[in-house]
């Protein structure tokens, strides 16, 4: 049953429990969230009506946001 709990908490230390806490986090409305999510702007897991919110990916997502694939192929050339 120990293993089970670690397994439980650390699922959920690597994904955003739920819509809420990540539209808090990114400072949007949790509709504008939801809204992203079903337009698949932001990165994510689609388990029936649930949704499943990586960390990792969302990170990512909000690291490279507003970053143009041809500024960065000009960045690594000069």
């Amino acid at each position: 049953m120990a293993n089970r709990t670690k397994s439980v908490a650390e699922a959920n230390a690597s994904t955003y429990r739920s819509v809420a806490m990540l539209a808090a986090e990114i400072g949007l409305s949790e509709r504008s969230t939801r809204s992203a999510l079903r337009r698949g702007e932001i990165p994510h897991i689609r388990v029936g009506r649930r949704f499943i919110l990586p960390r990792a990916a969302i990170a990512e997502w909000l690291r490279s946001a507003g970053r143009h694939p041809e500024t960065n192929r000009m960045a690594s050339i000069g």
